[in-house]
């Protein structure tokens, strides 16, 4: 039977997240499968992975907030910004205090603009940065607008700094760092990162690869996936008869007559819906093609719900 759904999967340190995937694929002999957010190979923590039919969540989940524990050192930048780069840069820190590094933090809260480093997935005419950066190529990058929705130190011992962050996707914590240390005025990298959160997702519902690896090759990785239908829980349901999932497996729009107007009160044009069903789960995402307050007065042949991915049983 196909497994189908999501894992969690706090990755080690050390391993590249697409490397992740591909031991997952091969062990429970899963034929697609891909992550969602890409970590770091130094980082650890939260990576979500889409397993089967799960690949057709991807642009239905939330991907804010992103959640970070990390350890910067101060006085030292890497060209990398983490601890995998050569060292570039080396300035007295003895001279900056608490304060000083506390109000350099909270200067980065809320939206700020961030230039990707070299050292980064991002691509350039679908070559990715890190690849021109391994051949000491660098390219002129433009900025992008992110978001600190909060920063906080949890630690100092000197050099090395602790602090929480939550931000928006597509935030490089190496690059805060860096700015960070540029603020403080004698530098600093990144030492350590670890992500608790990624959008719904937690670190307490993650894996271990090592306990995934327990699992004997091909084994059942059923228990430890989040069904289809509990990884949309921010989507409003439509709950649907044999009748209605059998329509819209064959992909077909649900009209005014179908639906009764208590049935989705306070629902806007252009939303995005989930259709389960209690015997299979989640049949489908729909978008809505009217206000959900007027379909009382429709024409019963009025597309009220269109699907725009279905699922297959």
């Amino acid at each position: 039977m196909r497994m189908d759904g999501l894992l969690i999967v706090d990755k080690p340190a050390g391993m590249i997240s697409l490397d992740a995937v591909r031991e997952i694929k091969a062990r429970f002999f899963i034929r697609k499968a891909g992550h969602i957010g890409t970590l770091d190979p130094f980082a650890t923590g939260v990576l979500p992975v889409v397993i089967n039919e799960g690949t057709k969540l991807v642009p239905f989940l939330p991907g804010d907030p992103k959640d970070y524990e990390a350890v910067m050192k101060i006085g030292e930048e890497t060209d990398t910004g983490d601890p995998t780069g050569q060292l570039v840069g080396r300035k007295a820190w003895d001279g900056v205090s608490c304060g000083a590094i506390v109000a350099a933090m909270e200067a980065f809260r809320g939206k700020i603009r961030q230039i990707p480093p070299m050292f980064s997935a991002v691509k350039v005419k679908g070559t990715p940065l890190y690849k021109m950066a391994r051949k000491g190529i660098e390219i002129e990058r433009g900025e992008k607008e992110v978001e600190v929705f909060g920063i906080r130190i949890t630690g100092m011992e000197l050099p090395l700094v602790r602090f929480e962050v939550s931000c928006s996707r597509g935030t490089y914590i190496r690059t805060l760092t860096k700015d960070i240390g540029e603020k403080i005025g004698c530098g600093a990298h990144l030492v350590s990162l670890r992500r608790t959160r990624s959008g719904p997702f937690h670190i307490d519902q993650a894996v271990p690869m090592e306990k995934l690896r327990d699992v004997s090759g091909g084994g059942d990785l059923r228990p430890y996936l989040i069904p289809l239908r509990e990884a949309l829980t921010g989507l409003r349901e439509v709950m649907g008869n044999a009748c209605l999932v059998e329509k819209v497996r064959q992909g077909k729009e649900m009209v005014a007559g179908d639906l009764k107007a208590q049935v989705l009160p306070g629902m806007k044009k252009g939303e995005w819906l989930r259709m389960s069903s209690s015997q299979e789960g989640l049949v489908a995402i729909l978008r809505s093609e009217m206000e959900g307050e007027k379909i009382g007065a429709a024409d019963p042949g009025r597309v009220v719900l269109r699907p725009v991915r279905v699922f297959q049983k």
